[in-house]
């Protein structure tokens, strides 16, 4: 199924993966026809971290630079990828491609100003074999392979119905916002921004989106596509939804926005390349 040779390096840059989940998710890979190394430090334990500061980096800097490694696969998100962005080189040595979702958005914004490196926001090995369902498998394995991706139907909560095109870009809300005001911020402008979240409350959602609006972040945003937000609990009693929160702080953006997005911290997430041109037409999502 895969091409004889291609070559994952997992790295740990951030969390702590579980070792059985772990070497699960690697038999998967090896199952599909990957030859799969483990960075040093992968499992290690540092505080809340997969090792130090310099290990993590020593790990990731070795699967960036190694031109035998096609594939550089995060294992697991947490928190810590903002902790390597500055040790990131300027130049890989061929083409790879990274895969990781959550705290890896971080990473993302400094790789997409790398030359040569391709970024698929999808499954960590930490989930990929026990966490995410069969479809969500077959999406990261299809967006490896070239396989052109079933478009996606979206539920359209505010704004026109018109057809919208641009780069696919976006990742998880809270670490996107926590990127404001430093040399990797992003620019969404022209965008379909996609937005993601676990475990955050109402007011956090709501202080995270308005962070990126000062910062700019958003402004000329083609479409929002909000994807799922798990375990984003609302105060007891609370006579609104979440989504009534996403909507009075994000509409004034003028944008169209979506929901229904199978993406993020659910039993299915989807995979996406982030940056790919895509399309909302008719209410579908063409990636």
């Amino acid at each position: 199924m895969i091409e004889q040779g291609k070559r994952v390096a997992v790295v740990a840059p951030a969390g702590i993966p579980d070792r059985d989940n772990l070497a699960r998710a690697v038999s998967l890979l090896e199952s599909w026809g990957f030859s799969v190394s483990v960075g040093a430090h992968v499992t290690d334990r540092f505080r809340y971290l997969a090792g130090s500061r310099q290990d993590r980096i020593d790990d990731l800097l070795a699967a960036l630079s190694d031109p035998a490694v096609d594939i550089v696969w995060i294992a697991r998100g947490g928190y810590g990828s903002t902790h390597v962005l500055p040790a990131l080189p300027t130049t890989v040595p061929r083409k790879k491609t990274v895969i990781g979702f959550s705290d890896a958005t971080a990473l993302f914004c400094a790789l997409k100003q790398i030359p040569g490196i391709d970024v698929i926001h999808g499954p960590t090995l930490n989930g990929l074999a026990t966490k995410v369902d069969e479809e969500s498998r077959l999406s990261v394995l299809g967006a490896l392979t070239g396989v052109s991706p079933t478009p996606l139907p979206l539920e359209r909560l505010h704004g026109p119905a018109d057809p919208i095109g641009g780069p696919l870009v976006g990742g998880n809300l809270t670490v996107l916002a926590s990127m404001a005001g430093s040399r990797w911020e992003p620019r969404f402008r022209d965008s379909i921004v996609v937005l993601e979240d676990v475990t955050e409350l109402a007011y956090r959602i709501d202080r995270s989106i308005m962070t990126m609006r000062h910062a700019g972040i958003l402004d000329g945003a083609r479409a929002i596509v909000l994807g799922d937000f798990v375990r984003c609990s609302l105060p007891a009693g609370a006579n609104y939804l979440l989504t009534d929160v996403l909507l009075d702080v994000l509409a004034p953006l003028g944008a169209p926005i979506y929901g229904g997005l199978p993406v993020g911290h659910g039993q299915r997430n989807l995979s996406w390349v982030v940056g790919r041109p895509a399309e909302i037409r008719g209410g579908i999502l063409f990636r």
